[in-house]
């Protein structure tokens, strides 16, 4: 069984996640309502199902299924729409079946409670964001549209997590508490230097770049890292409110390791942490 995210096309239905037998065709076309056709997500990789004769067939425009496909696949964006109710599955696996929806796609619209749009320009090649916060996803897709429909140099876009105000004060304390991480002035070290990841993926191209300043601050959910050495690698870990190692990650990630590293932390407990028996 996976577990696939249903975007009824009728607004006053919930999405919702359900358990279905991958190899199932009938139970995935029983939910488009007919014949299958598929539309590629990114970020993170993923797969939207829908009926291939839904526009014949004069079905209703799915506008929550059509703003996830705009933002998660740039080149379907203002060229298309979604009509009837949609299926999303993760990417295939080697054998070429279907997955579970992406972890962090499920959390961002099931679980997340407010919501931040970031921006990838042609100007400038990095994620950036204003400071309009969200507590609904469907509007955050929708703010996140209307700014490429305004903003011709945007060429992607992506809903991403609020961090919590109070997390981050945690957070930015315990940066002033290290002796070098205060220390950084090129750039200083502020509430600003914390940059979220969407995933485990992109925390680890993040940090596997290298030489990063000192007082740069990766996280990915409620896990961050600090560098601690100007161009070097040596990160603050810091889960649980508390700052309990500093960890050299370039290994981890040159190894393949790094993702397995992160599962672990994120799943141990304050006193696992505390005892470094993660």
């Amino acid at each position: 069984m996976i577990t696939a995210i249903v975007i009824p096309v009728d607004l006053s239905q919930p999405i919702r996640c359900q358990q279905i037998e991958r190899h199932d065709v009938d139970a995935y076309r029983q939910i488009v309502g007919g014949n299958l056709q598929i539309v590629d997500l990114d970020r993170p990789p993923a797969a939207m199902y829908l009926n291939e004769e839904g526009k014949l067939n004069r079905m209703r425009v799915n506008h929550r299924a059509t703003s996830l496909v705009w933002v998660h696949n740039s080149a379907f964006r203002g060229n298309d729409v979604i009509v009837g109710t949609a299926l999303v599955v993760g990417p295939p696996d080697r054998h070429a079946d279907d997955t579970s929806a992406p972890g962090d796609l499920i959390e961002l619209l099931f679980d997340t409670t407010r919501y931040r749009v970031q921006l990838w320009t042609r100007s400038e090649p990095r994620w950036s964001s204003d400071n309009q916060a969200f507590t609904d996803w469907v509007e955050a897709y929708r703010y996140a549209i209307q700014l490429t429909e305004t903003w011709e140099l945007i060429e992607h876009v992506r809903i991403v997590p609020e961090l919590d105000e109070e997390l981050r004060e945690q957070w930015y304390q315990l940066g002033l508490e290290n002796p070098w991480i205060s220390s950084a002035d090129d750039p200083p070290f502020t509430r600003n230097s914390f940059v979220g990841c969407y995933s485990v993926e992109e925390l680890d191209e993040q940090i596997g770049r290298g030489n990063w300043s000192m007082g740069t601050a990766f996280y990915y959910r409620d896990l961050c890292f600090m560098q601690q050495v100007d161009g070097g690698d040596e990160w603050l870990t810091i889960r649980h409110g508390i700052a309990f190692e500093s960890m050299t990650l370039e290994p981890y990630i040159e190894e393949g390791r790094f993702a397995r590293l992160v599962r672990r932390l994120l799943a141990a407990s304050k006193e696992q942490c505390q005892a470094l028996t993660y």
